[in-house]
């Protein structure tokens, strides 16, 4: 089920969708890249490396550590610049990601609703009426390529993770940008959310490897990076 915001997202949203854009852009960078696309390949992979860093100034920053009260003003200073920064990006990805996706589908020969995770359902065997036998099914648009469909359609368990069509009204990523977008323009205030919490924890610790191990004992669960094959 896909996050909704009707408040403002705090930063650990901010840098968990930033993260998913990252990796969906990588994949096209990728599949460009293998391809001979290399011109397209490298502005896909520029747009992840602007992404992904503009998060880590606050989180570096945090992982020095926070226990002064003004460690903290500047690490949440930093965050709301990085917000600020990434607002701009998500803006401006808005306004191409309905061409990337076409581009992608176009070169790849596939249809984004076509490249959907097998349904159980569908696995089953079916068997023709008149002669008995099994019904050979199409092999799926994706060719099998698992970071096709993760590409449309995010990890197998959180789907409101791929791009779609890049239109915001087909949902998916486009369709959560525009809810952080648009709820960014309202009087609320930043509070945690599930995407955030494990981040939020991660971040005034130093060495997140640890951090991680330690949480999964405390029984923390730990969901804050986005799922994917790259």
């Amino acid at each position: 089920m896909a996050q909704s915001y009707s408040q403002k997202a705090p930063f650990n949203d901010w840098w968990y969708w930033s993260e998913c854009l990252v990796k969906r852009l990588r994949t096209m960078g990728d599949l460009y890249r293998e391809n001979g696309e290399a011109e397209r390949a490298g502005q896909a992979h520029e747009w992840a490396k602007k992404l992904k860093d503009n998060c880590m100034t606050p989180v570096v920053a945090a992982r020095k550590g926070m226990k002064t009260d003004e460690q903290k003003a500047e690490v949440k200073k930093l965050e709301e610049e990085a917000i600020f920064s990434a607002a701009e990006m998500f803006r401006e990805l808005l306004v191409n990601l309905p061409f990337m996706s076409s581009a992608i589908q176009d070169f790849l020969s596939v249809n984004w609703q076509d490249c959907k995770w097998d349904d159980p359902e569908d696995n089953k065997e079916e068997f023709d009426e008149d002669t008995g036998l099994p019904i050979k099914k199409k092999k799926k648009k994706s060719g099998g390529d698992q970071r096709i469909t993760e590409l449309f359609w995010g990890p197998k368990a959180r789907q409101d993770e791929g791009i779609r069509s890049g239109k915001v009204e087909d949902g998916g990523l486009p369709g959560i940008l525009m809810n952080m977008l648009m709820a960014e323009k309202t009087t609320s205030s930043r509070a945690p959310t599930e995407y955030g919490q494990a981040m939020l924890a991660s971040a005034t610790q130093h060495g997140l490897a640890t951090t991680m191990n330690q949480m999964e004992k405390m029984g923390v669960q730990v969901n804050f990076k986005p799922g994917g094959s790259i």
